[in-house]
């Protein structure tokens, strides 16, 4: 009798470890399909953040389960990979360090195990340097910059043959450009031999950038709406330059806070002009009407080959420029959350130029 409910205690645990298996290959099966559907091929008109909201959300959902009910399966990993890939961080600051913050506690699972394939421990490291470099408003202080440009170094160093860090460099020079400008123009100055030529391309396009604080910026264009932009017609008015897109999910956060500061500064001396990097036209159009943006916007449907992007050297979206009302470029980096001060600084003082 023992024998036998040995054996059936044995069979039945048995069939629980195959159902839990199959469980598993199941929930593995439809975070596939899941993952599949944020790749899909946006609708002309159809605005890209929005259309991709619902599919991330979708796959991020699914994925923090699958971690969740089976922390010990093959594809664990991959999952936490695509859980952290599609966190929501269009939400306030405090939302979005809570949430790069665990994102940093979940992906050390990852990047810590040695035994996993390195080209995923690599893609959880590189997704969550670049959320915190996409949300430069929570980078506050030299010490957290300092130790953000530690690791894309490390992250490079360990990575050499990888293309997808070639530009990272670029993104260390930056954040020394905030905090320690010296360091980082040295830097810039080093990148533009560097053997990759589109990393030295960017960069010296960069330093010229940076070269360009306090002079004349030549702006000319034929806006969506047909009106002509002029920056020297527009001489004694600060102006503001937002290059974006409406696939941009940073963009859109932001366009709150500019849409804020152009109302209350339109009748105080402040113009705004927009450089798309959209190519479909009508997303464009369709977005600009439904959210009501009133002023001109750039648009040639060339995205990264943007002609004005591509002439300044813009490398990440959004960027924004403010111009003083000699029409001299006093900032290429307006921060999120610092445009209201700076508009502020430059009706008081013309003479004030910045670098961040």
């Amino acid at each position: 009798m023992r024998s036998l409910a040995a054996l059936c205690i044995f069979f039945g645990a048995m069939g629980s470890v195959a159902n839990a298996e199959e469980s598993a290959g199941s929930a593995w099966s439809q975070l596939e399909t899941l993952n599949d559907k944020t790749k899909e091929k946006v609708p002309i008109g159809t605005n890209a953040v929005d259309f991709y909201a619902g599919r991330e959300k979708a796959l991020h959902d699914a994925a923090a389960e699958f971690v969740k009910q089976f922390p010990n399966d093959a594809h664990e990993p991959q999952a936490m990979l695509w859980k952290i890939e599609t966190t929501n961080l269009l939400g306030s600051a405090e939302q979005r360090i809570a949430f790069l913050r665990q994102n940093e506690q979940d992906g050390r699972t990852v990047a810590d195990n040695a035994a996993l394939p390195a080209n995923l421990r690599f893609q959880i490291q590189r997704t969550i340097i670049t959320q915190w470099l996409d949300n430069p408003d929570l980078i506050t202080t030299p010490d957290q910059a300092a130790d953000i440009e530690e690791r894309i170094a490390d992250l490079v160093r360990k990575n050499p043959a990888e293309p997808r860090v070639i530009f990272l460099p670029l993104a260390r020079a930056e954040l020394m450009l905030r905090f320690d400008h010296e360091k980082g123009v040295t830097l810039l100055q080093e990148l533009t031999k560097a053997p990759e030529q589109k990393l030295a391309d960017a960069a010296q396009a960069r330093l010229l950038k940076e070269q360009m604080i306090g002079q004349p910026v030549d702006l000319q264009f034929t806006a969506v709406d047909g009106s002509a932009v002029d920056l020297r017609m527009l001489r004694g008015k600060i102006v503001l330059v937002d290059f974006w897109a409406t696939w941009c999910p940073d963009c859109i956060r932001e366009m709150p806070e500019l849409r804020q500061t152009y109302e209350k500064y339109k009748d105080k001396g402040l113009a705004v002009v927009g450089i798309s990097l959209d190519k479909d036209a009508q997303a464009l159009s369709n977005f600009v009407a439904r959210k009501l943006i009133p002023w001109p916007q750039y648009f040639d449907g060339k995205g990264w080959g943007n002609d004005f992007v591509t002439k300044y050297g813009v490398r990440a979206i959004p960027e924004m420029w403010l111009i003083n009302q000699r029409g001299e470029l006093v900032s290429s980096n307006v921060l999120p959350g610092r445009l209201d001060q700076r508009i502020q600084e430059l009706m008081t003082s013309q003479d004030r130029l910045s670098r961040d």
